[in-house]
């Protein structure tokens, strides 16, 4: 609890920081940043369930790099967004109430990671970003004293066996997400959208790839300055009226999956003590979403559906994800 404490400490005097510094920033004209956070729980769906995929929370910041990358009519590159992101997910077994070790139907495990991202938004309507994380699972991840940390404050049942949980590994992994513009939008049509989608990600703690189709409908920007890609932000936003986006979005995904950490424990070193499973190869998930964006504000909702990614899962898995962001 102490070592959580100090870490809880030392994440709100960054975020303080962080938040003083762009406010600097925007006092002197400096738009150019986004701050998100977002933060994802089973609880949200209101049934009364707390397990899987059962907490997540994550702290973005995006900005426009200073790149001499040519983006004028003749070049095929719009814009480019940088990002630095922390977060923290955590999984359990289906449920965690009066649980008993043969019970354990999905691994208890936690992954705790920082990440460097950069979006490419491309003339036609295409999206390209990668992103470079490194985390941990483990017991080093400190799932297991968030969790007992939020059931304490919320009198809530506090879970057991954490024991059993995946052993600490150090993870590196690189992430590649495509969208691809199947409708060209126009200027005068801005309400419904369609991209083919891929996405894959490679590393000792994931590796898997998928592919999908996104629907968008309502009121949006292009990709380009849209808030579904992060991109509200502009070199010189106060030049530039930022139109009103109010829209919905569907994204179903197939996924292969060919190894999880959080599911099968750590690649290097003996995983005695942990009570693991194997993966299901073909994962399928769907997010339906409502998004608005106004002036600097950004807010989304979004309801996730995602079938058993572990072979020993009695059930699918679903969860809500509020995010809000705020451009400085």
């Amino acid at each position: 609890m102490q070592a959580l404490s100090r870490t809880l400490y030392w994440v709100r005097k960054a975020a303080y920081i962080t938040i003083l510094s762009l406010s600097v920033c925007n006092l002197y004209g400096q738009q150019r940043y986004e701050l998100k956070i977002a933060s994802a729980n089973d609880n949200y769906c209101l049934n009364l369930h707390d397990g899987y995929y059962t907490n997540g929370l994550f702290i973005c910041v995006n900005y426009l790099p200073h790149l001499r990358v040519a983006t004028d009519s003749v070049h095929k590159l719009v814009k480019v967004i940088a990002s630095y992101q922390a977060g923290q997910m955590m999984f359990t077994p289906e449920s965690i109430r009066n649980l008993s070790a043969d019970q354990i139907d999905r691994p208890f495990a936690g992954y705790l990671f920082i990440q460097k991202g950069m979006t490419f938004l491309y003339r036609r309507g295409h999206v390209l970003t990668t992103n470079v994380s490194l985390g941990m699972i483990g017991p080093a991840s400190l799932a297991q004293q968030t969790q007992v940390l939020i059931h304490r404050a919320f009198d809530l049942n506090i879970p057991k066996l954490w024991s059993y949980q995946v052993k600490n590994e150090v993870g590196l992994n690189l992430q590649l997400q495509y969208w691809h513009e199947l409708v060209p939008l126009s200027q005068s049509r801005r309400w419904f959208d369609l991209h083919g989608t891929a996405q894959m990600t490679l590393g000792n703690t994931f590796i898997n790839g998928s592919a999908g189709v996104l629907f968008q409908w309502g009121r949006f920007e292009k990709p380009a300055q849209s808030s579904l890609y992060e991109a509200r932000l502009e070199r010189h936003a106060s030049t530039r009226n930022k139109v009103v986006e109010f829209y919905g979005f569907f994204h179903p995904t197939y996924q292969y999956q060919v190894y999880n950490a959080t599911v099968e424990g750590r690649i290097l070193g003996s995983n005695a003590g942990s009570i693991l499973s194997s993966v299901e190869p073909w994962v399928y998930r769907h997010d339906v979403g409502i998004v608005y964006s106004q002036n600097r504000w950004t807010a989304q909702l979004m309801y996730s559906l995602k079938s058993r990614e572990a072979v020993s899962m009695r059930h699918a898995e679903q969860y809500i994800t509020i995010l809000t962001a705020y451009c400085l």
